[in-house]
């Protein structure tokens, strides 16, 4: 049996359930530069049904990516401690976010400035990058494309 395709339009977001709204919306603001574009306090039968909790409740921050139309969504639950992050390697599902940047170094020294504590930069493949945590340990990839390119697609001429 042959389906359609689904007609898919592009990526639209990434959601990161946060701990602390204010400190993670300081760091994906105030040091990796971010715009925050909604502040929304969430409620009703919609997020029950998501959630699958009645009652729930909770606060999204769209923070949009410069030089793209993607954003990174911070979601907080008030009625429930969020879950345990689980480490980046060796495990399935969410490994890691990644943004793109013209200048490696430049972007390393400044982020160390800020205090954000970047591991140093390697190369993996031609492609340059280095990982920092997040306030809750969610690992950011920052990463530079040999050429200019922005995305893996670019670079790999998809």
């Amino acid at each position: 049996m042959v389906t359609a395709a689904l007609d898919l339009r592009g990526f639209s977001h990434v959601c990161i359930n946060v701990s602390d709204m204010e400190r993670s919306l300081a760091f994906y603001r105030d040091v990796l530069g971010l715009r925050v574009i909604f502040d929304v306090e969430l409620a009703g039968q919609g997020l029950d049904a998501v959630t699958g909790d009645a009652g729930a409740r909770g606060r999204m921050v769209g923070c949009l990516v410069p030089g793209s139309r993607v954003t990174i969504e911070l979601l907080s639950f008030g009625h429930r401690a969020p879950a345990p992050r689980r480490g980046r390697a060796g495990g399935s599902g969410y490994s890691n976010i990644a943004l793109t940047v013209g200048d490696l170094a430049a972007a390393w020294a400044a982020l160390d400035a800020r205090g954000a504590r970047p591991q140093p930069p390697v190369e993996v493949g031609g492609v340059r990058m280095f990982f920092l945590g997040d306030p809750d340990g969610t690992p950011i990839e920052i990463i530079e494309f040999p050429g200019g390119a922005l995305s893996s697609a670019d670079h790999n001429r998809a």
